[in-house]
């Protein structure tokens, strides 16, 4: 028999509720990597999406899902924080919003070896649940936005390459190129290069495009 006395029960912890909403917070709490490997390649594409997706297709590999992201670049102009350097976008803070149900705080920091190459990437996420109070508080921050990227993502995929064909409001399309090693080596690069060339697709000449920058100059010239 359990006795109830109304006193105690009142002031004791729910240890249920408590438990569930603790698995809650750890799924909405802060992710963190480092040494992020970039070993990938991006370019641009002058091709109708149609033919991008059959040439994939008739190269065996395989559509896996798609979905869209919703950048908003922040920066602090008074303390230079995230704030574009002649053009060039760095470090970034985005407020993400994906596929209409997936919002978070993103914050990249590079690091570059001694004769500026970018060498691994510090990534912090944060889940939020409001995509508009989050800019009102960096509003408040001294923080303001200087960028708003949207873009629709395919992903294909063999046994060797993850491919996003990535279509950019504004701006174009783009192949971004990855391979699933988990250590890669400079041959990878090769190998990721000679693999775009083999789908004979119209492509632009550059193999590392920063496309947030690309947009970033596109709209500070118009």
């Amino acid at each position: 028999m359990k006795l109830k006395i109304p006193f105690f029960t009142n002031i004791s912890c729910n240890f249920q509720l408590l438990e569930k909403k603790s698995k809650l917070y750890k799924n909405i709490s802060n992710k963190k990597e480092t040494n992020i490997n970039n070993t990938g390649i991006t370019c641009e594409v002058f091709e109708e999406i149609d033919v991008v997706k059959q040439k994939l297709e008739n190269n065996n590999f395989k559509y896996v899902k798609e979905f869209t992201l919703d950048d908003i670049y922040m920066c602090n102009k008074e303390t230079k924080q995230y704030v574009p350097q002649n053009g060039k976008i760095t470090d970034t803070l985005i407020i993400r919003y994906a596929n209409d149900n997936d919002k978070e705080i993103i914050s990249k920091k590079r690091a570059y070896n001694s004769e500026g190459f970018e060498i691994g990437t510090e990534k912090i996420t944060l889940k939020i649940d409001d995509i508009e109070n989050a800019e009102k508080l960096f509003n408040n921050l001294g923080y303001t936005r200087f960028l708003r990227m949207i873009d629709k993502n395919y992903c294909y995929e063999n046994e060797e390459y993850i491919i996003y064909i990535q279509v950019i409001d504004n701006l174009g399309i783009f192949l971004e190129i990855e391979t699933k090693k988990e250590n890669p080596e400079e041959e990878d690069i090769k190998n990721l290069l000679e693999l775009i060339k083999s789908f004979e697709l119209k492509t632009g000449t550059k193999y590392d495009v920063r496309k947030a920058e690309l947009l970033y100059i596109r709209q500070e010239n118009t």
